[in-house]
């Protein structure tokens, strides 16, 4: 399954009648994952922190791009001036027993850490997104269920799935399962439930305004409420471009000091 932050969907329809007795589970899965047809994209995006009366605005740059099944992925932030030219590049890998690369870039000490293990679980720049929530994760890295359909928050047609992490990848993460609601013709998730060890509910993330650029179908606003406090997260994104030609340098480690 692709990253939170590049949920993007195109299709080539079928009717959900047809094709609804015969998917399983990891189909669906698989059927989303794969519906995201750009080689690369870029955006801009506006990340607004909400706790209790408090209000934190991030502005950053984001920058995507695939290589055959593994994808890599730059956020750079631009505002406010205390995070400014901060980066996290990561290395998503389709292979199950291959941990995905993380890097944080600190221009304050000119640093480059990797962030791995139980570090993924960290708040991603103080927000309700986790560190783990911006990487990609693989089809395979979780067993898909298919517990029916419902409706969406939005009123459309969705698959309902529970994906629960296989055992290698569920020591390092903080969710034991996730909720979520795949939309029946475009292949988007609209909506994730995240439960933590204990089975409780601990986040909803939400996507909505849709809109096909490029001819890909694209939520261009998340939102992720953090349950038993007052606190969510909204990302906005704007500008948005794919199949621009990126160039490999913009993702190696290495360029993360310039």
């Amino acid at each position: 399954m692709k990253s939170l932050f590049f949920s993007l969907c195109c299709f080539i329809y079928m009717t959900p009648a047809a094709i609804a007795a015969e998917l399983t589970g990891r189909d669906i899965a698989q059927r989303s994952d794969q519906a995201d047809s750009a080689a690369d994209s870029f955006r801009h995006a506006i990340m607004v922190i909400e706790r209790g009366n408090q209000k934190l605005v991030r502005k950053m740059r984001m920058w995507e791009k695939k290589y055959g099944d593994d994808d890599r992925t730059l956020f750079r932030f631009d505002e406010p001036s205390d995070v400014r030219d901060t980066q996290y590049l990561s290395w998503n890998y389709n292979a199950v027993d291959q941990e995905d690369d993380l890097w944080l870039y600190l221009p304050t000490e000119n640093l480059v850490r990797r962030i791995s293990g139980g570090g993924k679980k960290g708040a991603f720049m103080r927000s309700d997104f986790a560190n783990e929530d911006i990487e990609k994760r693989a089809v395979d890295d979780d067993v898909h269920t298919l517990l029916g359909s419902e409706h969406c928050h939005d009123g459309r047609a969705c698959y309902l799935l529970e994906s629960v992490p296989i055992p290698a990848k569920a020591r390092f993460s903080n969710y034991a399962k996730r909720k979520i609601w795949i939309d029946k013709q475009h292949w988007l998730a609209h909506k994730v439930e995240y439960y933590d060890k204990r089975g409780r509910l601990l986040k909803t993330m939400i996507q909505g305004d849709i809109q096909e650029i490029d001819g890909v179908w694209t939520a261009t606003k998340l939102i992720m409420q953090t349950h038993g406090k007052a606190s969510r997260t909204l990302m906005q994104y704007q500008d948005i471009e794919y199949n621009q030609g990126l160039d490999d340098s913009l993702f190696q480690q290495s360029a993360l000091k310039r």
